[in-house]
Order: structure tokens, then C-alpha cells, then sequence
């Protein structure tokens, strides 16, 4: 490994398949979906979930976004291995907050995690669970989840809980047993795969972040890559390792389409006429997330819309406007300040959901309502709504 980076004048490994912050590659998208991620922790909603194909980057994401966390504001538990129990689950969270809790019942392990999340809000930190690959969370333990997060002092929520997983979790959590916890989600993100042009700039990113050294890469190389990839991030770096690889035997400092080639037989693509067998891809997916968690315990890829339940109404594409004066007859106007807004029926976090606005939708203010809340009136041309939303996430 030390003469093939050498070669190439490397100071690390550009495709390694570990989840690695320093290489998030921060897309629009990407922005978006850490936004998103914010702005939970800031409003004290209580869950968010991501969903993404594996390879995707869901674990990548929340890597990042725990990275900009402030550990004197924010605590937080990272549970990776999920198919637990609810016991077994309130015992991991507990070890990784650094609290001891064998063998006890699960009624004694939830006072314990109580406790410590009241204490924590005393000392004025919020607390996050985090649990990767949550689709494997057993349907009684995501109750007990619902059941936690009702954990919350007179005026605040004490928990928040952000769960990811493939596409298997939005299934159960569509179920009918599951009801309950899905109209507490209101943060809902789905990751998809890089287009062609993302996949072109990731892997620029990709080098030029391990140095660039002097590595080039032919321009067909890239559209190759996507068509072979079908802009999966974890594949791309497969792909792109052992192309390096290839080359390196070759001597050559150019990453050429025969050397995508070599890289793809050896983990058995193959590119039809009319693109690539995706069964094919997401079995060698799945091989390789194996490999890559054995390794961890040391997107166009966002969709463009966030949804959140039980909201149901289409959102066209919003245009944030420019700063305006108030309208006509002395009505006040204010503008979203944030990537996403809960419009609520009271106000109240608790309070259900009625729609969700976006960055930049302009708001007539009805009535201003307890501690930050206001009463609004949003209206898109086609659609009218009125519902109450927190004012500090809000401009004039």
C-alpha cells in the first residue's frame, strides 16, 4: 500500500470504503439533508430517519454531522449493530453514555437513562441517540423508541432519536403496529446516488482531498465509472481503488478505461447496452458493507423533497424570494429562514403536523401565540393553509 500511494503521490488512501468525515463530499443535497439534521436538534423535534440503498451514505452523513456537534451542547450515543431487544438496546445506549447497567430490568435501565437525560438537561446539554442500519430493530424495541421519546421536562423534550436505514425501515415503519411512532417522525430523508456529473466531481474531490499528487484521469474514465457504479458512492470507491490498482501494475499515472475495466471484473460487473444489472450492483454492495463495518468500529444523492408524515401535500419547487416590505394594508410578512418548517395545528411541539414549508416560503404572521410561536397563513397560489410555527426559524 505505502509504494502504490507513493506512486501515485498520495498522503492517504482517496478510496478507502471506512466512513471518513474529512472526505464527506458536500454536495447540495448533502447540505440539505445536514440542514435538516440541525435544525432537529435545534427545534427539539423528536425523530428523524434516513433512508438510502446501501452505499448510499447515510452513515457518512451523520458522521459529518456529528463531527459539527458541540460536545458541551450536545451529547449523543452511537448504536451501530442493532437487533436488540429493548433491553439489550437501553444497555447499549447506557455504555456508550458511560453508565453501567448489567443485568438489570428493563424497568430499572429506563429510570437509569431518565435520569441521566434529565441531569444532562440541567447542565443544559441535549442528548441524541443515534442508530445505523435501524431496519433490524425489532418492532417492539422501535415501540419502546416512541415510548423514550415521550421522555421530556414541563417546558422541553430531553431526547431525540435519529434512525438510519435501507429501504426494509420505511417499509416497518409503514406497518400497522408501527403507526403511532411514524406520525413522530418529522424529519424524512431518502438518499439516492450520484448522476453522472456528481460521480465526475466526487471522485475529483476524493483526490484532490489525499493530495492529488500526480494521478490523471482520462476523461472517458468517469462516465465509465458511473455506468458501472450506477452512481453508488461505495462502488465508485471499489471501483476507483482498483483501477489505482491496475494502473499501478501498468505504471501508468493515467487512470485509463481499461483500467476501470480490470477493477470492475474483479468484483464481477459487467455493463449491458443498456446500463448496468442493477441485482448485480447491490449484491456486490452488499459484500463490501460487510467488509466496510468489519472495518468501522474504530447524493444526486438527497432527494430534492424531504418528506415528513403524515403530511401528504405535494410541494412545488420554491424560489426564495427576495426581502420584501409588508403588504398592503399593514400585514406583516415574514420568510423561512430554515431548509424545513413544521406547520403545526396548536402551538406546541407536540402538536401534529399539518404541512411543511420550505426555505424562503413567505408567511403572513395572523397572531403572535405563546413564548416563540406565531399563527401564519401560507398560500402557494393553488393550496391555503394557516397553522402555527416556532418564530425563531423565521426572518422579516
Amino acid at each position: 500500500m505505502k509504494d502504490y500511494l507513493e506512486f501515485f503521490g498520495f498522503s492517504d488512501d482517496p478510496f478507502k470504503i471506512t466512513p471518513d468525515s474529512h472526505y464527506f463530499f458536500l454536495s447540495e443535497s448533502h447540505q440539505e439533508a445536514l440542514s435538516s439534521l440541525k435544525y432537529l436538534v435545534e427545534s427539539e423535534e423528536g425523530f428523524a430517519v434516513i433512508i438510502g440503498e446501501p452505499g448510499t451514505g447515510k452513515t457518512l452523513t451523520v458522521r459529518k454531522f456529528i463531527d459539527d456537534l458541540s460536545p458541551d451542547e450536545v451529547r449523543f450515543a452511537y448504536v451501530l449493530f442493532p437487533n436488540l431487544s429493548p433491553e439489550e438496546l437501553f444497555e447499549a445506549i447506557l455504555e456508550d453514555f458511560g453508565i453501567k447497567s448489567e443485568g438489570e430490568t428493563k424497568n430499572k435501565l429506563f429510570a437509569k437513562l431518565r435520569d441521566f437525560l434529565v441531569n444532562e438537561r440541567k447542565r443544559g446539554r441535549k442528548v441524541l441517540i443515534i442508530i445505523d442500519e435501524a431496519q433490524n430493530l425489532p418492532v417492539e424495541t422501535l415501540e419502546e423508541l416512541r415510548i423514550l421519546s415521550n421522555l421530556e421536562t414541563s417546558d422541553t423534550k430531553l431526547l431525540q432519536i435519529i434512525l438510519l436505514g435501507q429501504p426494509e425501515l420505511e417499509e416497518k415503519l409503514n406497518s400497522q403496529e408501527l403507526r403511532q411512532l411514524r406520525q413522530r417522525i418529522t424529519v424524512f430523508v431518502k438518499l439516492r446516488n450520484f448522476t453522472e456529473e456528481e460521480t465526475k466531481a466526487y471522485i475529483d474531490f476524493r483526490i484532490s482531498k489525499a493530495g492529488r499528487g500526480n494521478v490523471k484521469i482520462n476523461p472517458k474514465t468517469y462516465g465509465l465509472v458511473y455506468k458501472f457504479s450506477l452512481g453508488i458512492p461505495r462502488l465508485i470507491n471499489i471501483l476507483m481503488e482498483r483501477a489505482l490498482m491496475a494502473a499501478f501494475v501498468d505504471s501508468s499515472h493515467e487512470i485509463k478505461p481499461k483500467h476501470v475495466e480490470r477493477a470492475a471484473e474483479s468484483v464481477g460487473l459487467r455493463v449491458r447496452k443498456e446500463g448496468v444489472s442493477r441485482n448485480v450492483v447491490y449484491l456486490a454492495v452488499g459484500g463490501l458493507i460487510l467488509a466496510s463495518l468489519l472495518f468501522f468500529a474504530g447524493t444526486k444523492v438527497l432527494e430534492k423533497n424531504v418528506r415528513v408524515e403524515p403530511v401528504t401535500q405535494e410541494r412545488k419547487a420554491v424560489v426564495i424570494p427576495e426581502l420584501k416590505t409588508p403588504e398592503k394594508g399593514g400585514e406583516k410578512i415574514v420568510y423561512v429562514s430554515v431548509p424545513m418548517l413544521n406547520m403545526r395545528e396548536r402551538p406546541s411541539t407536540d402538536a401534529d403536523v399539518i404541512y411543511v414549508l420550505r426555505e424562503g416560503d413567505e408567511l403572513k404572521v395572523i397572531e403572535n401565540g405563546p413564548e416563540t410561536w406565531i399563527k401564519v397563513f401560507y398560500s402557494d397560489g393553488n393550496f391555503e393553509i394557516e397553522g402555527w410555527v416556532n418564530g425563531k426559524y423565521v426572518r422579516r
